[in-house]
């Protein structure tokens, strides 16, 4: 076996840190080692000119991991519609573990995502809507605003709300939101401010493109218009007629030939494949920062590892949008073995939220616990 060598410093201060393109990172020096149970002997190093000192784990995806469990089989399962508790039992793991690995293999999916961005060159419009569920109770339904890809159903960018519980209640129910309202109401233009950093991204998508102009189909929901408005950047490309803003009403017929069709497709797809979010379950989400974590991976595997058509060849749905295939397969075979780094990796606000845990969930008190380096 080749003997490890470490890729940059393990210090985000160090200048070391950031690898550099043209000559590999050789300030280091050798550190002794230590012994565990799951990984064998351990190699240490010290970065000749910070002083840091780490091993071989700080760059592997199971850094303070106390035992291996397959990524592939748990992000396998989790998107074929089994709940953490059915995982765990299949693997002989607890539900903490097996949530523990999801949230290490999201911030795995949100690098990887952001990484192949810069080689896309999307030819397609673009759709976008909100996807329902809940979390915590059904007095605290969420809206999950998607942007989808018109041709490939390649997903773009998603962002959380969490809505106040509206519908026809009984007044028990009415009297127990009010009680819940004084507690934790969820912010009233949650939808608006929501679509607004979702609806950013396509501004990526149209720079991205060879395309002059693009068009955004959405439903005729009121928040979207006054979204667009409110944000500089939006109302500007749309006065100089780049991008174009088209609704459609939601009562249309489902099929293919609805402008929202790509959204309204990727609502199938996500209460099929995901327990939490299939009708009438008991697998609700409990925590709005695990919930998203489950997605981005869902999202990751839908864009990069589902087939876009089951009878119409083997591309993703990421080639059918314009992603570099070669660039994509370079970056699934290293997927699991290179650990993700924040230090390292551009992320959107929206996607900076699910790596930092840092959505409220209702009812809950204080931050959601994040590990130290999970920060780095």
């Amino acid at each position: 076996m080749k003997p490890f060598t470490p890729p940059f410093c393990a210090s985000p201060t160090c200048s070391h840190h950031f690898p550099d393109g043209g000559a590999p990172y050789s300030r280091f020096i050798a550190w002794g080692s230590y012994l565990t149970q799951a990984f064998g002997r351990v190699p240490r190093f010290r970065c000749a000119a910070c002083g840091a000192t780490f091993s071989r784990q700080t760059f592997s995806p199971d850094y303070y991991s106390k035992r291996v469990l397959d990524y592939e089989e748990i992000v396998g399962r989790l998107c074929s519609c089994e709940s953490l508790s059915a995982i765990a039992r299949a693997l002989g793991a607890s539900t903490d573990t097996i949530s523990n690995r999801v949230s290490r293999a999201s911030r795995q999916a949100l690098a990887f995502d952001s990484g192949q961005a810069s080689t896309r060159h999307p030819e397609e419009d673009l759709a976008a809507d909100g996807f329902e569920s809940f979390c915590v109770s059904q007095y605290f339904p969420n809206n999950i605003t998607v942007l989808v890809g018109a041709r490939s159903q390649f997903v773009y960018a998603c962002d959380h709300a969490t809505l106040r519980r509206k519908g026809r209640m009984t007044q028990a129910q009415r009297a127990r939101r009010e009680v819940l309202d004084s507690v934790a109401r969820p912010d009233p233009r949650g939808i608006e401010k929501s679509f607004a950093r979702t609806a950013g991204e396509s501004l990526r998508v149209l720079s991205d493109g060879a395309r002059p102009r693009l068009r955004l189909w959405t439903d005729e929901n009121q928040a979207y218009p006054r979204a667009i408005r409110a944000s500089p950047c939006l109302a500007a490309q749309i006065g100089l007629g780049r991008l174009r803003h088209l609704t459609i009403s939601s009562r249309a017929a489902r099929t293919r030939c609805n402008p929202l069709f790509p959204v309204n497709y990727l609502d199938r797809e996500l209460r099929k494949d995901l327990r939490e979010h299939v009708r009438e379950t008991v697998c609700f989400g409990r925590n709005v920062n695990r919930q998203m974590e489950r997605l981005s991976v869902y999202l990751w595997w839908h864009n990069f590892r589902k087939v876009h058509r089951a009878r119409e060849g083997s591309r993703s749905h990421a080639e059918v949008a314009g992603y570099d295939q070669g660039r994509i397969e370079k970056g699934l075979r290293s997927m699991w073995q290179r650990r993700a780094w924040l230090s390292l990796t551009e992320l959107t606000e929206s996607m900076l939220d699910s790596w930092l845990r840092g959505r409220w969930t209702p009812l809950r008190c204080g931050e959601d616990y994040l590990p130290r380096f999970a920060r780095a």
